[in-house]
């Protein structure tokens, strides 16, 4: 009791260092913990000062997802593994439950292209189906699944935890993160009450934070006992070995929908074509995304920057800056009016929220309604959560783009020096990959580096 009291105190005066008084939970069984995220382990645990393996972790689902426990967990990956090039963002969204969460997971998670996920979501279990398959089919991400930590007795909490989401996890292969058992036992152990770790009815106080933190850490920790890539999710080919380069042409046949070129750093070499499948990469579809809406003054999407959350088209994208204009909007924006015009297409049209929207291009379609009612857009529920308002007039602004190279040179380098992702998103099946440097120069290719997403192998 007296502990107890002391913890109350310290968070109640804002003291920066209570975590440290936090007494340590007693966990649960970890010993499965790796068996589907032995990929991301590996990479993390085999990095040296020398190759720094460049590893990049995602935090997604919703606003649990966003609370600040996340820091502590980078922090611990860090300190264990100094070496590992650690690359880890946070795009969770607060309020996107599972049904809306599966609208933005192409445009948040395909497109980062992630090693792993750590994934938190409330809601429907249809649709967190469909996430886990957009993850899954469209990436080589490994997946970490985490249960709901104890708010109370729920009985849709318990199904999840207990029933659903173990299967899912089974069924896409992903780790899954006992939270809830070892929160009972906490709490329990402690003689505390759910509410002490919590500042409402469901998020984390500075104590569940804590506590979240060290039930998600001992997911990262190398096991020899697992195969360092079971699932062939990603294949380094050597120059020499595994393919030739002969008179500054490669040709590789591979099977699976991101590859990237791994060269010497501070090299130089002539302009080089990259054909798959005999065409330019950027005329497949898969290879293009949009960004998060945005807007000039800085808001952010989507409580204080309503807008879609959703777009999808007919018509094959081309790399382009968008704005949507409202031309008559008014609280509660159950309806309203737009305009769609792209730096590239032009005038696309006119539209009303309250019917389905397909552009004269056809390369913006939104579907009529408000998120909560299945719909692409997010005003009213902006509005009705946080009062947000837009006025007639008022812009937001969205780009399409291709990750794709037509043609490669060094210094047209990806995310790392010596590494450029020719492609991504392409078809999850079997392709021809096509190298041809101009003027028969040499190709300073040292591996190609193939990524096949787990689900929906052809």
């Amino acid at each position: 009791m007296i502990n107890k009291l002391l913890l109350i105190i310290l968070m109640a005066t804002g003291f920066s260092s209570v975590a440290q008084h936090y007494p340590q939970p007693v966990l649960s069984d970890t010993t499965n913990y790796g068996s589907y995220t032995s990929r991301t382990m590996n990479l993390l645990q085999s990095s040296t000062p020398e190759k720094r393996n460049t590893v990049k972790i995602l935090v997604y689902g919703q606003s649990i997802s966003v609370q600040d426990w996340w820091l502590e967990v980078k922090k611990a990956i860090q300190n264990r593994f100094p070496n590992a090039n650690l690359i880890m963002e946070n795009k969770a969204i607060g309020g996107f439950a599972s049904q809306i969460l599966c609208k933005t997971v192409e445009m948040d998670v395909s497109s980062f292209y992630p090693d792993l996920v750590l994934l938190h979501i409330y809601g429907s279990n249809q649709m967190y189906d469909s996430v886990l398959y957009t993850i899954r089919s469209r990436t080589a991400a490994e997946v970490a699944i985490q249960t709901d930590h104890y708010t109370g007795e729920s009985a849709w909490s318990d199904t999840m935890s207990y029933h659903f989401l173990p299967a899912m996890a089974e069924k896409y292969k992903c780790d899954l993160i006992n939270i809830r058992d070892p929160w009972k036992k906490y709490l329990n152990d402690h003689q505390l009450n759910p509410k002490d770790l919590l500042k409402d009815d469901v998020h984390l106080n500075k104590y569940g934070e804590f506590l979240m933190a060290e039930l998600i850490k001992p997911l990262f920790q190398y096991k020899s006992k697992y195969e360092s890539d079971p699932f062939g999710l990603c294949t380094t080919l050597v120059a020499g070995k595994d393919f030739k380069i002969k008179k500054g042409k490669m040709e590789l046949p591979f099977s699976g929908n991101r590859v990237d070129l791994i060269y010497p750093e501070n090299t130089t070499s002539a302009k080089t074509e990259v054909l798959l499948d005999g065409q330019k990469p950027s005329t497949f579809q898969g290879t293009y995304f949009m960004t998060r809406p945005y807007s000039l003054n800085g808001k952010a999407w989507p409580w204080d920057l309503p807008a879609t959350i959703h777009i999808d088209r007919n018509t094959p994208w081309v790399e382009e800056a968008w704005t949507c204009k409202f031309t008559e909007a008014s609280a509660p924006f159950e309806d309203f009016g737009f305009e769609i015009s792209g730096s590239v297409t032009g005038f696309d049209g006119f539209g009303k929220a309250s019917e389905d929207f397909v552009s004269k291009s056809g390369r913006v379609i939104i579907k009529k309604g408000d998120a909560e009612k299945g719909g692409d857009w997010h005003l009213n529920r902006s509005w009705k959560v946080l009062k947000t308002t837009l006025n007639t007039g008022d812009e937001v602004k969205w780009k399409t783009y291709s990750i794709s190279m037509d043609n490669w040179k060094p210094e047209s380098a990806g995310d790392e020096k010596g590494i450029s992702t020719l492609f991504q998103g392409v078809p999850n099946t079997n392709h021809n990959l096509v190298l041809i440097s101009e003027n028969k120069e040499k190709l300073p290719v040292q591996e190609i580096r193939v990524y096949r997403p787990f689900w929906g192998r052809k």
